[in-house]
Order: C-alpha cells, then structure tokens, then sequence
C-alpha cells in the first residue's frame, strides 16, 4: 500500500466467511462519508477508491443473475444523506443499499479496543487534535471540515479523520462479528488502509490498525480462540506484526515484495516474540504462475495446519496493489487472480479444519490499492474486489 502518498479508498476486505457446500451470501461493509478524510491535493489514497468499487459492486448484482442476489451492501455513515465522492448521493441509488449507522455503544466499543491495541497517546491525540481543529475552526467562521497536514508525507489528517477510522474500526468489528455468529463472508470495505500502523505510530497512509484492532477484539471476547492474519497487500505490513507478536494465540504472515516500503521484512523466516510472524518476500514482476502461487501456499500453511495450528477467526488484509496495473508497486497479478486466492483460501480452510470444530469465521478487510482506471491492463482495485468477493459466493 505505499510508493506514494495515500489514495482515498478504503475497502473493507475482512470477509467473515462461513464456508459451506451450497452458495452463501457475502456482506460488504462500507462507510459512504469516508470522503471527510482526504487530502488537499490528488493523493492515490482517495475517497474514489470506495465509490468506484461500490458502483462495480453494484453492476455485479444488476448484472449476475446466479450471484448478484447474495451480495448484500450495508453502509454505515452517520447520516443517509451522505455522498461518496462529492457527487449526489442518488447518483448510487440508494435503495441498492442497507443503511445501518453504528450506536454510539458501538463507536464506543470500538474506541476501546483501539485504546488497547495501541500504545500511549497515540489514539486521545488523533481524537483531541481533530476535535480541537475542528472547533477552533467552527469558531471562526469556517467549514468544520478542513485539513490539518501530514503526520509523515505520506499521511494527512483532516477535520474528520478520526470520525472515519472509528467508524472504520467499527467496521471491521462488525465484519467479524456478522462472520462469527452467520458464517457468511463479510468484508470491509474501508479506508483508509491500517497495517502500516504500529503500536505507537501512524503511518503509510494509515491511522489505526484495523485488523489487529479486529483481533484484539476477538481475543477479548475468547482469550482461547485463535486468530490468523493473511496479507496480501504488497507492501509489508510491519503495523501487524508489531501488534500481533505479543499474541501467542494469533498468527500474522505477509506476502509482500522487497524492496518496498516499508523497507522491512526481507527474508522468508519466522519471528516475533512469540514465533508467529512469517514474511514471505517477493521479487518485482513476481506474476501468479511465477512465484506468487508457491508464495500463497506457503501463506496458507502458516494461517491454518493440520495437528498444529487451527483457528477460530481468518482475517484478510486485502490489499489489492500487487496488481500489474497499480503504479505503487512492480507485482504483475490480475484481477482474476484474487478471485483464485479467495478460492484456494477457502478450500485449504475446508480442508484443514478440525473435526467437531466450528468452521473458522472469515473476513476480509480492505487495504491497499490504487489502480481505478477502467482501461488499466489485466484489472483494476474494483475489478480486483469484485472477483475476491464472487469466489466466496
């Protein structure tokens, strides 16, 4: 999810699969007033990143007549009137959608688990710095909404940003949750990204942490369940690991190509103070039939093995800039071969599940991926999304 700045879509790929013989429905997650956080200037982490995946979405269930009916849109802004790009919101249609904003239990909820996964003041200082920016500014006479600057020049804040990644927080939460107790895939579709994010610092486009928020939440509620962390953003999601090492009952293990930022984990190895990270590096033009397919097997083996690890939860860090056509990185995948990843995730999950034990529940969150063009060779972020989320169905 880096190389450059920080496009503004956030996509909540922390499906909570349920995984069964027959069709199941999947849930995608978004926040259509993620467009509050947004830079000044053109940034690739940017609001049209949901906006246009949402459309797609949206094709998808008009278009398949065998699928399109078990993909189910929930939006979670504050207000229904919201837009998602700054176009009007009947432009989307919104009878497409389920509008279920969050309970001030929930955003709550979510606060504390980020004040849990995070260290010091990292999470009160985004909060009172967005707050007190936002009241000085209603005091003078100007739009609440504004921009603050960059915490590195890679990550901006404005006005709202904290509002969006607590609801993003939320998000993820509710993702698992819906997987858990359904069994259904469910994805978060978010911004924006949250792996960079370490215990104690924002970074490379990402405020909080998201999945290992998701984690912790999980683990707070079952401190005997056991959680795995799958990531397939291209870039390495040294914030995870960070977080997720000082858990002996969750897993991490990235996918990711080097060099790039964030210029770490360089080496196929297990670490972590509790042995249970796993970086699995790739080299630049790394295609499908070239690497990436040994790699993701590998991956497999870490999150869910026979007589030594079994989970209760798989959550998906899914970034989606290893595509040939996102300009973040030097990875050659297509759109179609998501679709293939979601496939062989689930069947290896099937296949390596513990007799009389639940089905691990499946979510996917979204993180990195920048590529919106329509005309971008071998696929872009939404097309990417689309066919993730068509193979879990």
């Amino acid at each position: 999810m880096m190389k450059y700045g920080g496009l503004n879509l956030v996509l909540f790929v922390c499906f909570s699969i349920g995984i069964c013989d027959s069709l199941s429905s999947v849930m995608v997650i978004f926040d259509s007033s993620n467009s509050l956080h947004r830079d000044m200037t053109y940034h690739p982490e940017q609001p049209e990143r949901i906006s246009a995946t949402i459309k797609e979405l949206r094709d998808f269930v008009i278009n398949s007549k065998d699928k399109g009916n078990l993909l189910e849109l929930v939006d979670v802004a504050e207000a229904k009137s919201a837009a998602l790009d700054g176009t009007p919101y009947d432009n989307y249609s919104y009878d497409s959608f389920l509008h279920e904003p969050f309970s001030d239990a929930e955003l709550e909820h979510a606060r504390k688990i980020l004040l849990k996964t995070h260290k010091g003041d990292l999470v009160t200082r985004i909060e009172e710095s967005c707050k007190s920016a936002k009241e000085r500014r209603i005091r003078e006479g100007k739009d609440a909404l504004g921009h603050m600057g960059h915490l590195d020049p890679d990550t901006f804040l404005t006005t709202e940003t904290y509002a969006v990644c607590l609801r993003a927080t939320a998000a993820w939460i509710k993702a698992v949750d819906v997987a858990s107790k359904n069994r259904r895939p469910v994805m978060a579709l978010t911004r924006p990204p949250g792996h960079h994010a370490t215990s104690d610092s924002s970074n490379g486009f990402c405020i909080f942490n998201f999945a290992a928020a998701t984690a912790v939440h999980v683990l707070d509620q079952d401190a005997d369940y056991r959680v795995s962390i799958l990531d397939w953003d291209v870039h390495y999601g040294q914030g995870v690991a960070d977080i997720i090492q000082h858990f002996p009952n969750a897993r991490y293990v990235s996918i990711h190509q080097t060099p790039a930022f964030p210029y770490m984990g360089e080496s196929f190895r297990v670490s972590g103070a509790n042995q249970n990270i796993l970086t699995i590096p790739i080299q630049p033009e790394t295609s499908w039939t070239c690497g990436y397919k040994d790699a993701f097997y590998k991956a497999l083996d870490f999150i869910s093995k026979d007589g030594e690890w079994s989970p209760d939860v798989v959550i998906v860090c899914a970034g989606y800039d290893a595509l040939d056509s996102d300009d973040l990185a030097s990875c050659s995948l297509q759109a179609n071969d998501y679709g293939e990843m979601s496939k062989l995730l689930q069947q290896h999950l099937e296949r390596t599940m513990v007799p009389n034990k639940r089905q691990p529940a499946l979510i996917l969150g979204l993180e990195g991926g920048y590529q919106l063009s329509n005309y971008a060779g071998g696929g872009n972020l939404q097309q990417a999304i689309v066919k993730t989320l068509e193979a879990l169905i």
